[in-house]
């Protein structure tokens, strides 16, 4: 079986393919008799994108990328409440720390979103949905954060339709030894900290590991509701990596998670949506080991690893259990990247992946198996204009052989600071284990979707990267789209053409040494095939950033947040404001005092019809970063 567009999204391809040709031309033409001197944007390195270590001028999809230093200056619990403020992504949640979280890039739900933590895939096979379950990923092991926008299956597998995030936590940088952490007490009786111990060698072997937490009795997941729905979270990371000789490397990394929540749901007698003593807990644990190695004395880069990981889920009815559910995953993949000259590489590769699953309703543990190959070519035919090209072939032991591209372009005017770029690429998701095998709702006749999606757009730079604005239209098609109805329909294909299309718009302003200012402003039309809006994806959100340093060892952040026109149980929720702020004072070497505040306007808002979500809300605490002498 070969991926085949429809009549639309073929036109779609077109269309996009000769914006992109044409742009890139232009702007070609233009670069062979300019200046040879390229500015470079600010030496930024993006990793995700091809998945090798690129500067940001030469990549052609939308990153956004999430630093330390952003982490620490915001000081928040959840890896969402950072996503959710970056343009093109937005989140919702079914009540209170620990209840469901969901995400939205450009449109595309969690479903979409491949979510790497390390290197390893911790998404849960044995969900409704393959998808990561955001509310249990905390940041306090986080010291990175990519976020790639748009088709990516060539690199990632076709279930990448709307973009990869990878996160990376945190690892010693420096030889010694070095420990960081926090505490923190608040609202709801919340308490939360994480400690990080790590060493590094001065060959740059090193380890690290962290443990952190959360305890919180949370408010109540109707929002009309009075009893409260408490959460508790512990989660172990770890990573290491030993040089055997300069070129040669092993490595590792590892997490665990524990974490039980309480939610609402449908009580007797009535089996009407209210408070309820509805629990559940989730335990995961996920690891990789590998090694790298260079040949050709470091042209030719290698990377072996493999991965396995299992989740178990555990629902409660008044301390009575009413569902299980099981599900794991192990991969094993390989990476090469040859580089020819200093314009031209190869990357090519191929994985191998088994999921299994098994619920109450089904006890019978089934599986499918992934086999996947890709290849792409990178090249900078003249100075300043970067392209890729690549092609994969994934064979699904249900569903047989589909095919996915992906193209890019970035273009850097010599002696400027303006930067045009575009990608065009397509992808599959195969039906979930649960949609096909579930005994009340799958089904085994279901097909894989199938999508097209492109973007293109410019950043423009101003006194060497201090301000900088950039504007990015996109479009996702998606097409045999796979939906839920109630009995006896259950999951089926649904015919037609899902259509997300919008505009991204982002800035970012370096003021004075103690000043500086982010701001990005999404629009976003989402709609199914037959043309009404899809629930819960935005059509304009906003968000801006304030950073200050008054004084010496004093710092300030406020952020800012604005989300309108969301239609979510046939219809329309009321637009919302969050502010939140932060002022820390480092009163010894590598000790700091904070206090922040969430939802300091006290709105009363929700992101899922009838779920309730946090009030105003105060927090204080300590801070520790201590390197080794």
């Amino acid at each position: 079986m070969s991926l085949n567009a429809s009549g639309k999204t073929a036109s779609h391809a077109l269309k996009s393919v000769l914006f992109s040709a044409s742009a890139l031309a232009g702007v070609a033409s233009y670069a062979v008799s300019a200046s040879a001197q390229v500015t470079e944007l600010e030496g930024v390195t993006i990793y995700s994108a091809n998945q090798t270590p690129m500067d940001a001028s030469k990549v052609g999809s939308s990153v956004e990328i999430i630093t330390q230093k952003d982490i620490e200056s915001r000081g928040q619990t959840y890896v969402k409440d950072y996503l959710a403020t970056l343009p093109g992504v937005s989140f919702t949640q079914n009540g209170p720390p620990g209840t469901t979280s969901g995400i939205f890039i450009r449109g595309a739900s969690s479903r979409y979103v491949k979510v790497l933590v390390d290197g390893m895939d911790i998404s849960d096979p044995s969900a409704p949905q393959t998808a990561v379950s955001f509310e249990h990923l905390l940041v306090g092991d986080v010291s990175r954060i990519e976020v790639l926008k748009g088709s990516q299956s060539t690199l990632y597998g076709g279930d990448a339709v709307g973009g990869v995030i990878t996160i990376e936590t945190k690892a010693a940088q420096k030889p010694g030894f070095f420990q960081q952490g926090n505490i923190e007490g608040g609202q709801y009786s919340t308490i939360n900290g994480s400690y990080t111990a790590g060493y590094a060698a001065a060959n740059g072997s090193n380890i690290s590991a962290t443990i952190q937490g959360v305890g919180t009795d949370g408010f109540s997941a109707y929002a009309y509701g009075r009893e409260d729905d408490g959460y508790r979270n512990l989660t172990f990371s770890g990573r290491g990596e030993y040089f055997l000789t300069p070129s040669w490397k092993v490595f590792f990394a590892a997490r665990a998670l524990d974490a039980k929540y309480s939610y609402d749901g449908y009580p007797p007698p009535d089996y009407v949506f209210g408070d309820s003593l509805d629990n559940g807990t989730t335990t995961q644990q996920a690891g990789r080991v590998g090694t790298e190695f260079s040949l050709l004395n470091g042209a030719f880069q290698n990377t072996l690893a493999i991965q396995g990981m299992n989740v178990r889920r555990e629902t409660f009815d008044d301390k009575t259990r009413n569902g299980w559910f099981d599900g794991d995953r192990i991969k094993g993949e390989y990476k090469g990247v040859f580089k020819f000259n200093d314009s031209l590489s190869l990357l090519a590769g191929a994985d191998w992946e088994r999921t299994g699953a098994s619920t109450n309703s089904n006890t019978h543990r089934e599986t499918m198996d992934l086999n996947g190959y890709y290849a792409q070519l990178m090249m900078e035919p003249i100075q300043g204009l970067f392209l890729t090209g690549g092609g994969r072939i994934d064979d699904h032991s249900t569903f047989g052989t589909f095919d996915t591209y992906r193209i890019t372009g970035a273009y850097l005017i010599p002696g400027t600071e303006t930067k045009f770029h575009s990608s065009v690429g397509t992808g599959f998701r195969a039906p979930s284990l649960y949609e096909l095998y579930d005994t009340d709702f799958g089904r085994r006749g279901l097909q894989p979707e199938t999508s097209f999606g492109w973007d293109a757009g410019v950043e423009q730079g101003f006194n060497q990267g201090r301000y900088k604005i950039g504007v990015t239209y996109f479009e996702l098609d998606t097409d045999n789209l796979i939906d839920w109805a109630p009995k006896p329909v259950g999951y089926h294909n649904v015919p037609g053409v899902v259509h997300r299309n919008g505009v991204e718009v982002s800035g970012t302003a370096v003021l004075t040494s103690w000043l500086s200012l982010t701001g990005g402003y999404t629009y976003t039309d989402a709609t199914d095939a037959k043309d009404k809006r899809l629930a819960r994806v935005p059509r304009h959100s906003f968000a801006a950033g304030i950073n200050v340093v008054p004084m010496d060892k004093v710092a300030l952040n406020v952020t800012t947040q604005y989300v309108a026109d969301v239609v979510d149980g046939g219809g329309e929720l009321d637009d919302y404001v969050l502010v939140g702020a932060k002022a820390s004072y480092e009163f010894a070497p590598g000790w700091k005092a904070y206090v922040r505040g969430e939802n300091l306007l006290d709105q009363d808002y929700q992101t899922v019809r009838d779920y309730g979500t946090p009030g105003a809300s105060v927090y204080g605490g300590l801070t520790m970063a201590l390197p080794s002498d």
